[in-house]
């Protein structure tokens, strides 16, 4: 079995909002996932098991001790949701979650060693396709500029 979940893959979301996560990133996530508000546009689905470790970087252990960062848990949080398997392997994606996004029907997953992101496929394909040349041309200057 895969240790990290990298590559990605496109789906769409059913009439009734359920996606189906693929095989290859199932196998990685292993049983109980929340997804949650991510960065830049689009979605975190975390293994239970890195939830803690996710959500370090907001939660305060004193409430009263940062304002800011309270505030920051709080809008996280409160968008957060376990995600439910059916018995056809379906999980529903909450609407609040697929509006702040923008996501209408197809979808990228996209793995990020130990959680996924899921992005509307407009939004993804407008950033991050390498078969656009100018997306392309971007990458290859930011790779520079980074001494890679």
């Amino acid at each position: 079995m895969a240790k990290f979940l990298l590559g990605n893959a496109r789906h769409q979301l059913d009439d009734k909002g359920r996606m189906r996560i693929p095989a290859k990133f199932r196998e990685v996530l292993g049983g109980q996932c929340c997804i949650l508000p991510g960065r830049s546009g689009c979605l975190f689905i975390v293994p239970d098991d890195k939830l803690t470790e996710t959500l370090d970087a907001v939660t305060e252990q004193n409430a009263f001790a940062n304002t800011e960062k309270n505030d920051l848990a709080t809008e996280i949080m409160s968008n957060a949701f376990y995600l439910e398997e059916d018995a056809q392997g379906r999980v529903k994606l909450p609407s609040p979650l697929a509006q702040l996004v923008g996501i209408r029907k197809d979808i990228v997953f996209v793995g990020k060693m130990t959680y996924l992101e899921v992005w509307p496929a407009e939004e993804w394909d407008a950033r991050y396709d390498v078969l656009n040349p100018s997306n392309l041309a971007r990458i290859v200057d930011k790779l520079k500029n980074l001494g890679v």
